[in-house]
């Protein structure tokens, strides 16, 4: 009778999925160590590590999440879209996790899906960065082509966190893209003087300022993005404005 006592309660025991305490440190250890390489930019050992811990600890949402980060730097989308919804299983309410997944449908043009993540995160009362998950759904919106609901959404962000610097070149798009050229000039300023190391924004200001005929600042914008970007994207995008600029002509009046 014990033994069939004691063969009951391990079953009971796998079946409820319980894990000892030194397989719960040894997920945290290796979670420790995942968030290190993650801060480093070191994907390949983040996702060692991440994925020990998971398969130590399976029940813990924030390993999961790190793992979907870690996955989404290395730009595999497929994993980190599968790791945050296992985070998302386990805790279901996990505002972090929906704005990670935004971001992710965003930079894969999955832009409905986006809006529809990044406005469960806005609607989470406990959310610690209300102003990162409105930006999102704003930046998501725009790019759907929604310009007044981007632009109502980037203004509530500054109303209530007039130093956001991302809410300030996002509505300075909104002016941009309905053609308020002066507005997004005063806009994209204010935004580089808010984070002078932005190098979007500097792209975006350099742009504006090239369609209003200021040649000479937006030579010099453009010059200083290409400059700092050597191997991105950002460098293409200004190498290919400064070309059809002429600055060179520009520097000589």
């Amino acid at each position: 009778m014990r033994h069939h006592a004691v063969l009951l309660f391990s079953l009971l025991f796998l079946a409820t999925g319980c894990i000892t305490p030194r397989a719960i440190n040894e997920a945290d250890a290796h979670k420790k160590m995942g968030l290190a390489y993650i801060h480093d930019r070191n994907d390949p050992a983040a996702i060692g590590e991440l994925r020990q811990s998971v398969k130590k600890n399976r029940w813990d949402e924030e390993a999961w999440q790190l793992l979907g980060l870690a996955y989404f730097s290395y730009e595999r989308y497929d994993e980190a879209e599968a790791a945050f919804f296992r985070a998302l299983k386990l805790k279901p309410d996990f505002a972090q996790v929906h704005v990670n997944l935004g971001s992710l449908y965003i930079q894969n043009g999955r832009f409905d899906d986006a809006v529809d993540v990044l406005q469960t995160a806005v609607d989470n009362a406990e959310y610690r960065e209300p102003a990162r998950a409105r930006h999102n759904l704003a930046y998501a919106l725009f790019s759907k082509g929604d310009l007044p609901e981007a632009r109502k959404l980037y203004v509530s962000v500054l109303r209530s966190f007039p130093q956001f610097c991302p809410g300030l070149h996002g509505l300075g798009m909104v002016d941009e893209a309905e053609g308020l050229l002066t507005d997004a000039l005063g806009r994209y300023r204010q935004a580089l003087e808010c984070d002078p190391r932005d190098l979007k924004v500097r792209l975006s200001l350099g742009t504006v300022e090239a369609r209003l005929d200021l040649l000479a600042n937006a030579c010099e914008n453009l010059a200083m993005v290409k400059e700092a970007d050597p191997y991105g994207d950002l460098r293409s995008d200004a190498a290919t404005l400064l070309e059809r600029l002429d600055c060179e002509a520009v520097s000589r009046l």
